[in-house]
């Protein structure tokens, strides 16, 4: 029998937080393996050249900056769900390919989205990246508004 398994794109933003809520109480449902994805690299690897450089140019640095963020992801859902299988995985390079080759053959791909509190309705290019060619049924997670007390309604863009 196979694993059944939904991979969640993780970059410790609040927004892929709320996707990894949503993501691990789906895999409680599912009854699935949670694995959690931080795709790493040096900026300049994964920017435009016109982009502004701002981090920290050092591979280790960066690479520990991500093994934290990874570590502090996984904690958060073993806290929340301890009897949850959780597969963390670390992996440098482009967010949007390294998601993409993690998620194929998984249930889900489960990612947060900003665009709502952008204001402007438009979706991140890793997003957009994912959704273009999927290589599993895809969720969109809206980020929660403070006020609110439970997750928002989600968006399912199915592959064949």
């Amino acid at each position: 029998m196979r694993l059944r398994r939904i991979v969640v794109g993780t970059d410790g933003t609040p927004q892929s937080e709320t996707a990894l809520v949503w993501a691990a109480d789906e895999a409680v449902r599912r009854q699935a393996e949670l694995v959690i994805v931080h795709a790493w690299g040096a900026p300049a690897e994964h920017h435009a050249p016109y982009a502004r450089y701002t981090w920290h140019r050092d591979l280790a640095f960066q690479r520990s900056r991500a093994s934290a963020a990874l570590d502090r992801a996984v904690a958060a859902v073993h806290d929340a769900r301890p009897g949850l299988s959780v597969r963390p995985e670390l992996v440098r390079g482009r967010p949007e390919v390294v998601l993409a080759g993690g998620a194929e053959g998984a249930e889900l791909l489960v990612l947060g989205s900003a665009a709502n509190q952008a204001g402007d309705g438009h979706l991140g290019p890793v997003l957009l990246a994912c959704l273009r060619r999927p290589p599993c049924p895809v969720v969109v997670v809206p980020p929660v508004p403070a006020v609110v007390s439970r997750l928002p309604e989600v968006t399912l863009v199915g592959s064949a």
